[in-house]
């Protein structure tokens, strides 16, 4: 089964390569989409997790806390995010998917819970989207990859 949850930050980023005027600091309104997968949890009187993928409420609190308000939200993303190479929509929404495997999947409350897709709006009308396959794919262009994710 497949579940799914919003997001929303600030942020700030230069592309000193782009040839147009996002070479500039500027900033987004990001909306950010996670797409996440798994086994819908057995009903039992003894597991608060019962009949979820994972709690929403659960999920919330560790993607607000421990990866928008630590990395993204109010930040310049080239200072902020740990090993990313260049702040495009793309990119980030794969080092998003690496640290959503890095950091959550295994742990005792997301019991087989994996992430699918990240999905990132940079602006109403422009998204780029992620799965695990591109994470991993770009995961050598991340610098210190091992130290973004913990």
């Amino acid at each position: 089964m497949k579940i799914c949850r919003q997001f929303k930050f600030e942020a700030a980023h230069r592309l000193p390569y782009h040839d147009g005027r996002c070479h500039r600091l500027h900033g987004h309104s990001y909306r950010l989409e996670l797409t996440f997968c798994g086994p819908v949890q057995a009903i039992q009187a003894d597991n608060p997790q019962s009949g979820f993928v994972v709690d929403f409420g659960r999920l919330d609190q560790l993607i607000t806390t421990e990866l928008i308000d630590r990395y993204l939200d109010h930040f310049v993303l080239e200072e902020s995010v740990p090993g990313l190479p260049y702040s495009s929509a793309e990119l980030l929404a794969a080092w998003i998917v690496a640290w959503c495997m890095h950091h959550l999947e295994g742990r005792p409350e997301m019991v087989a819970m994996r992430i699918e897709t990240a999905r990132l709006w940079e602006t109403v009308h422009a998204w780029a989207e992620a799965d695990r396959q591109d994470a991993q794919q770009l995961l050598p262009l991340f610098a210190s990859p091992q130290s973004a994710f913990c």
